[in-house]
């Protein structure tokens, strides 16, 4: 009768973990979101993009940073907001007065001049074509096309970076969606112009599959960010062995320059532990992951032991891998998992 009763309790267990759980409706994919509000940010007049860190997990963006008055962290949580796709915007920005800090003093000709040339010394931009259309009281306006969105975004931080410019606004054409290559190929060299533009969001995807395949870890709570190959750990988890555990996995990615460990650690954050049946979880990943529309081309396969979950077989995408890594983990009772899926684009 005990034993009949705690198999009861388990699988009620499991079912309010499947309904609590993250919905992971099919959307935008997370990097492109995060992509997009760092886009928007760079645009902004009121918030320095520089001091703010972006991270999103199923469509709900947080903001981490420091911004130098209430309107500013405002106007950043409603750019964040109108990126299609968001669910939601979970601002922690810390507002932090600037004090006598003068604006740079710097001719509209000067800053076209220094714009111009870092923009051309940028090997994120070979196969791009991107000029200063006009500068007007700091206000500089590019133009141009870029190969992919991430060179779009690299130039806006390229012009944005400049001293004395106070905004940047785009005329840019673009590709409005992240390649496969961007979010993750290893097989890109490291001097690829491709590559160096694509670097922070490849960082930051490498990172968050690390974090999803480390048991004893809790992905969902811990937020990534990348610039300039330095990531940022944000967020909550549940002791200091389990905040270095996470800036050690994300040390040993290829191309990491360095780790801003910003983690709190909170002794409660980690879910417990449900301890559901390897084949009570195998049916609970399957169900999820045969209920998304964007993985209804895919082949995978879901075998479960102790908790891990090995997926294997093929997807059609590298945003469709992430998908399904996503949706395996966020299931009640995995514990960690192991990635063998395959690309391969169905024919036809």
């Amino acid at each position: 009768m005990r034993s009949r009763n705690r198999m009861l309790l388990v699988a009620a267990l499991v079912l309010v973990g499947l309904i609590a759980g993250p919905v992971l409706a099919d959307q935008p994919q997370d990097a492109w979101i995060t992509t997009k509000v760092k886009m928007t940010l760079l645009t902004a007049d009121r918030v320095d993009p520089f001091t703010v860190d972006v991270d999103t997990i199923d469509g709900v963006v947080t903001l981490h940073g420091q911004v130098t008055t209430n309107a500013a962290k405002d106007d950043a949580s409603e750019r964040a907001m109108k990126i299609d796709g968001v669910r939601d915007v979970h601002n922690l920005l810390v507002v932090v007065p600037e004090k006598d800090r003068p604006r740079v003093a710097a001719s509209d000709d000067q800053i076209r001049t220094q714009v111009e040339t870092v923009l051309a010394r940028d090997q994120a931009l070979d196969q791009s074509e991107v000029e200063v259309d006009s500068v007007n009281d700091g206000v500089v306006v590019l133009a141009g096309h870029t190969d992919t969105l991430s060179a779009h975004r690299r130039a806006l931080e390229d012009a944005r970076s400049v001293e004395g410019v106070r905004r940047v606004a785009s005329e840019i054409q673009s590709p409005d969606e992240l390649g496969d290559r961007e979010l993750w190929d290893p097989s890109l060299p490291e001097s690829s112009g491709l590559r160096a533009s694509a670097s922070d969001t490849w960082i930051t995807t490498k990172a968050k599959v690390r974090l999803m395949t480390e048991a004893k870890l809790s992905p969902f709570t811990i937020n990534v960010d990348t610039r300039n190959a330095v990531v940022t750990l944000f967020g909550t988890v549940d002791s200091e062995r389990t905040r270095e555990a996470a800036a050690e996995q994300v040390k040993k990615i290829a191309g990491v320059k360095g780790v801003e460990n910003e983690l709190q650690v909170v002794p409660d954050v980690a879910a417990a532990r449900v301890e559901a049946e390897d084949a009570e979880i195998q049916g609970a990943v399957e169900r999820r992951l045969a209920d998304h529309e964007a993985l209804r081309d895919a082949d995978i396969d879901v075998e479960v032991s102790n908790g891990v979950v090995r997926l294997s077989g093929t997807v059609q995408s590298f945003g469709d891998r992430l998908t399904a890594l996503t949706v395996a983990r966020s299931t009640s009772g995995v514990d960690s998992l192991v990635d063998d899926l395959r690309l391969e684009k169905s024919r036809g």
